[in-house]
């Protein structure tokens, strides 16, 4: 006998929601059953466009009326706690954009409640599961790597600009969080460091702020102490090109990903002569970035979830997991953990 389909809908049809729909309308077992937004025309206009059966501008009524297996929350970050607590309430799992909530006691909040009513509540970590860190992730449960000693998570991005967060004529919704526009970026650093060290268990963070504009601060650095190794965490408004870069330290193995171009290279210990090495590991890192470019271009020729491949990859792994009854690809305990980081490492004070 075949299972009925999971019933999905959404809450919020901005930009991010996008992604959400185009991996849900391609997931087998899952029926787009409704989308949400206070907009009438966004919610109409995301309908029509995903092939969704029903819209909404009033979430309550969607819950009360569709009754879905599971709902998106993919609004302003300020509206989360409030969206996601209705939905687990009315029987629904959760899948919630970061920041997952504006603070650490809302999402504490989150996972009793999804506790006592036996839901998943998961928060999108999509970079997680891209093919870079699963490909690092998967040396070292090998062996092969060693155990790793220290990881570096840097996001180079230019958010002063017109297309950035800094506009004054249209506030974006992040910039009430302590941190601003770097809040929203807070929880890809830490969720990185998670994957690779475990809990933290001292952080020290540095807000500073290099240009005039609306934005609180617009450079951040980190040190974490964690479990298993040392971490350094930082977000540059200025520092040109984008990137996102992770490197991961381990007792026989190096390994650098730039995130947004899809590369990862590694350097590794090799028998023979020492002084051979460095040209061995070049050879292999200069195949590697010729691949990725190439690769990279490709992909975006080709359409598909392109630069949010790891998203697409998480949202497919919840969904088999609650059609099998297994434990989500994000634990409420990773949750936890990776909020009281994000928690640690806020400004307490706006610049």
């Amino acid at each position: 006998m075949t299972a009925a389909p999971l019933k999905a809908a959404l809450i919020g049809a901005g930009q991010i929601a996008r992604q959400h729909l185009s991996c849900l309308r391609q997931l087998p077992g899952v029926e787009l059953a409704a989308v949400c937004d206070l907009s009438p025309a966004v919610a109409e206009c995301a309908a029509e466009r995903y092939g969704v059966r029903s819209w909404y501008t009033d979430h309550a009524a969607m819950l009360r009326e569709v009754r879905p297996d599971v709902v998106h929350v993919t609004t302003p970050p300020t509206s989360h706690y409030r969206l996601a607590l209705d939905a687990l309430q009315q029987g629904a799992h959760v899948l919630v954009e970061k920041p997952a909530t504006s603070t650490l006691e809302e999402i504490e909040g989150l996972v009793r409640r999804a506790g006592d009513v036996g839901r998943a509540l998961v928060e999108d970590y999509n970079y997680l599961f891209n093919r870079e860190p699963r490909e690092i992730l998967r040396r070292i449960e090998t062996g092969e790597f060693g155990a790793v000693v220290h990881v570096d998570v840097l996001i180079c991005l230019g958010i002063l600009g017109p297309e950035g967060f800094a506009d004054p004529n249209s506030p974006h919704p992040c910039l009430s969080l302590a941190g601003g526009a770097i809040a929203d970026f807070l929880p890809h650093l830490a969720s990185l460091a998670h994957l690779f060290v475990g809990p933290h268990r001292r952080a020290k963070a540095i807000w500073t702020k290099r240009a005039q504009s609306i934005l609180p601060y617009d450079e951040f650095r980190a040190v974490v102490e964690a479990e298993r190794g040392t971490a350094t965490l930082g977000f540059s408004g200025h520092s040109q090109p984008d990137a996102f870069w992770l490197r991961v330290f381990g007792e026989r193995m190096q390994a650098t990903a730039n995130l947004f171009e899809s590369r990862v290279t590694f350097n590794r210990l090799r028998t023979g002569p020492k002084p051979l090495q460095p040209l061995l590991n070049g050879l292999e890192e200069s195949r590697a970035i010729r691949s990725a470019a190439i690769g990279t271009l490709w992909r975006k020729f080709r359409g598909g979830p392109g630069a949010y491949e790891g998203l697409f990859e998480l949202i497919g792994r919840s969904y088999r997991a609650l059609a099998e009854g297994s434990a989500p690809p994000v634990s409420v305990h990773q949750v936890l953990e990776v909020n009281r980081l994000v928690d640690d490492l806020k400004p307490r004070e706006r610049a």
